[in-house]
């Protein structure tokens, strides 16, 4: 029997405003090209930038919508709830468990 990948923890809601430039800032240029995809080159200064950047929030929305994360032979989907989570794909949201579930 193998075992599913679980939610991960990204990045705690105590970082605010900063989540969107915290993530884009996890990895270095090289490894996020290995790491994140569905995110275009002109996103990531946008984020680096931070808060005060004008197109922060709209580049932030694309990231969530777009972006996948590959992390131990996993493909994860950003979901932000305060915290940001890392959820495998294929996972879907049980409103009455209030949580990420595999169907």
């Amino acid at each position: 029997m193998t075992t599913r990948p679980e939610v991960l923890l990204l990045l705690n809601d105590a970082r605010g405003v900063f989540i969107p430039r915290d993530f884009a800032t996890l990895w270095p240029p090289a490894e996020r090209i290995r790491r994140v995809s569905g995110v275009s080159d002109d996103v990531w200064p946008i984020l680096e930038d931070g808060p005060d950047n004008r197109d922060y929030w709209d580049a932030w929305m694309d990231v969530c919508d777009n972006a996948t994360v590959h992390a131990n032979d996993v493909e994860y989907f950003l979901s932000q709830d305060g915290d940001l989570w890392l959820v495998p794909k294929g996972m879907t949201y049980d409103e009455e468990a209030d949580g990420w579930r595999w169907p």
